[in-house]
């Protein structure tokens, strides 16, 4: 008896018919899901948007998996494969703003304190401040995230924490043209604009007024007595706002720091 068989034309036909239907569905999900309004969606790339519609429930499985493995990377210290999981995981999970904090800070601290040399110290911060910035385009209303990045350029270039911190500075402008005290500011400034889990608001506002004292402090440590005199005008303009907010001032410094750094004003007043 002879076998019935399709045409091949007709098998390739439908196969292509097959391929553009579901290529058809996948764009008009993905366009839902970056168009609507109540969807963080909007934020990612169309490379992002596809693995997140085709995992489905087994995304969070994916996920579980990769962290687990970024463990023993860490504890291996395969820190590039390290890297390329953090990769992964962001983009599995790029709305979950602690994945960005966390690795970012993992980066910047842990992976970089491994290390001997001043440069890779740099590369693995740069990598780290790097991360949690692409983190803030996909999260722009994570106070938490927003507030993180400002820290890290508050913390990370101070010179009374960190032995190579004038060098992070001076790598940073070089490669970046960013200085760190502006971008600290930028970010926290940023971050009041959104709720924060971890950090009460009066905190970000008192970490606003101590990263323009310290930039004075630095730009006077580097010779740059007017740039010192103008960031202490901005401190004390930020304590007196903050004083006027919370006159009972709750930490009971911020009276002391004004004394202290109108005396400093006056100082360099002097010097410019």
């Amino acid at each position: 008896m002879k076998k019935y068989s399709l045409p091949r034309s007709a098998i390739i036909s439908s196969l292509i018919i097959f391929v553009l239907s579901g290529l058809f569905f996948l764009q008009f999900r993905i366009s839902n899901m970056r168009v609507a309004s109540d969807s963080g969606y909007m934020y990612l790339d169309p490379l992002e948007v596809i693995p997140i519609t085709l995992l489905g429930s087994f995304r969070g499985v994916l996920v579980d998996f990769l962290w687990i493995r970024g463990i023993a990377r860490h504890e291996e210290k395969k820190y590039y494969e390290l890297l390329a999981i953090n990769n992964l995981i962001a983009k599995l999970q790029p709305h979950f703003p602690a994945v960005w904090i966390f690795q970012a800070w993992n980066m910047s601290y842990n992976i970089a304190y491994e290390w001997e040399s001043p440069e890779n110290k740099w590369r693995w911060i740069k990598a780290g401040l790097s991360f949690a910035e692409k983190g803030a385009s996909k999260n722009p209303t994570s106070g938490d995230l927003l507030f993180e990045i400002s820290y890290l350029y508050f913390h990370k270039f101070d010179s009374r924490s960190f032995r190579y911190a004038d060098y992070y500075r001076e790598r940073l402008k070089e490669e970046t043209g960013k200085d760190n005290y502006e971008q600290a500011l930028y970010w926290a400034k940023k971050s009041l604009n959104y709720n924060s889990k971890f950090r009460k608001r009066i905190v970000i506002e008192r970490i606003v007024c101590h990263i323009l004292w310290r930039a004075c402090l630095q730009a006077e440590e580097d010779g740059k007595m007017k740039e010192a005199w103008e960031y202490a005008i901005k401190s004390v303009k930020e304590w007196e706002a903050y004083l006027e907010k919370h006159p009972d001032d709750p930490e009971g410094i911020a009276r002391s720091f004004l004394e202290k750094i109108n005396e400093k004003r006056l100082q360099l007043e002097q010097k410019v």
